[in-house]
Formats: C-alpha cells, structure tokens, sequence
C-alpha cells in the first residue's frame, strides 16, 4: 500500500494506475491523416456550382431539374440517381459557402476517426436516406405540385452523427474532458442546424433529422481506425466504402452531364 496525505484525500486525489495507459490523444494519433474524400467532395462541389453559375441555371428550376435536384410531388423524375446527385448541388453562393464550413469541421474529423472508406460510407449513406426522407415528405405535403431540392446538407449531417457515435464510442480510450467536448461540439453545432430549420424558411429539417439518425447508427458499427484502438480496415467496409465513392462518382457525373446537355 501506498501512504496519502490529508491534503490528498480531502481533495479527492486519487493516484493514477501505474499499470493503466495513458488516455489516448485524438489528434496526435490521427492527425496526420489527409482527408482525400472530404477534398474531393469539395472539389466536386466547387466544379458543379462553377458551372451551373456560369451557366445561369442557379435560379432556373428546369435547369436545376436537369443537374439533378430531388424531385417531389407532381410529374417528379425519382430517378434513384438524384438521392446523391443533389447533395453535389447549391442553390446560391451563402449555401455552397456554410455547407463547404460545416464539411471542413465534420469531413476530416470522421474521415481520420473511421478511414476514408468509413467516410464515403456515412456520407452516401446518410445523403441517401436524408434525401428519400425529404422526397417522401415534400411529396405528402404537395402531392400536386412539384418542389425541387438541393445541398449537402443531410449528408453533413450525417458526418455529425457518426462523429457523436464515435466520442460514445471513444469515451473510454479519450481522456474525459477530450470525449465531452467532442460530444459537446457536435451537439452544439447540430443544434444550430436544427434551429435553423425552423426559422429560416426553406431549410429542411426531415432531410437533416434522416441524415443524423444514419449517421448516429452507422457510426455505432463502422470500424474505427487502427490507430484509436480498432480493428483494421476489413474486406467489407472496404467493398462498402468503394461502393459508396463509385456511386458518389456516378451521380457527380450523371449531374455533369444531365446539367452541361440540357
């Protein structure tokens, strides 16, 4: 046994386990990691609004039907391509701008938490289901008339899921201040997003709250990086995560080529 002073047990002190490791320092471990998938994402963001601006069609609905918005309600194209494809899609520069804010906090985080192969997967998961949610909601509240969407918002918010999933999930590993702040980070910027759904008039809610419930389950079982004390990254989420990416490359080209022909 160990003597403690008085000064120690009044204050709660209690001697750390010399046996125990260290808690594990998020950025130090996966820091160096360069986020190629939040990067090209961008990248085909900046491409499609660059020729869409060019173009004129930001304010023109046929146009933006043509590059491949999601579409509800009367006379809708659901063509399957268009879940993806739209989040690819801004309506105006602030949009691009503050979605392109959020991806750069959320993107590289879950992209060094989980692989490049785990971020495709929560990105064109979440985006997929955040945009058929929308679709189905749009299509029930204007069943008559046809109402067009865009953004990328859904699948960030889904990036804010997975990483509330992986502070739950690294709360042990972190040390405990580390593991509350990044959960306390995500839900404050959450927050944010939700609230502004409410008061500020086009924003859709139904595709964030689709988006963040994905992201929150995917990011409960895709495997977190090696380097946080995980597994490797198996045959499976590598299948998965290049099926993402392959599918999130098709619909950026389908969007080039619907916009560019019409």
């Amino acid at each position: 046994m160990e003597d403690v002073d008085a000064e120690g047990l009044e204050s709660g002190f209690v001697p750390p386990d010399p046996d125990e490791p260290p808690p594990l320092e998020l950025w130090s471990a996966v820091g160096d990691v360069v986020p190629w998938g939040t990067a090209l994402l961008l990248l085909g963001w900046a491409v499609s609004f660059a020729l869409m601006a060019y173009r004129g069609d930001l304010a023109d609905s046929t146009r933006m039907l043509a590059w491949g918005a999601s579409a509800a309600g009367a006379g809708a194209d659901r063509g399957a391509w268009r879940l993806l494809a739209s989040t690819f899609l801004h309506a105006g520069a602030a949009h691009v701008f503050f979605n392109a804010l959020s991806m750069l906090v959320f993107g590289p985080a879950l992209e060094r938490i989980f692989s490049s192969w785990g971020f495709a997967i929560v990105y064109a998961a979440g985006g997929c289901v955040a945009s058929e949610a929308s679709v189905l909601w749009r299509g029930f509240r204007h069943p008559d008339s046809l109402s067009l969407s865009v953004g990328a918002s859904g699948a960030i918010f889904a990036l804010g899921g997975g990483l509330l999933a992986a502070a739950f999930r690294l709360r042990h590993r972190l040390a405990p201040g580390r593991a509350r702040a990044l959960a306390g980070a995500m839900l404050f910027l959450l927050a944010q997003g939700l609230v502004a759904g409410v008061t500020r008039h086009g924003t859709d809610n139904i595709a964030h709250a689709a988006g963040l419930a994905t992201g929150l389950l995917l990011g409960l079982v895709v495997p977190i990086s090696p380097r946080l004390g995980g597994e490797p990254t198996g045959l499976v989420t590598r299948l998965m995560g290049g099926l993402a990416a392959l599918a999130l490359a098709a619909a950026l080209a389908l969007a080039l080529r619907g916009g560019l022909s019409s």
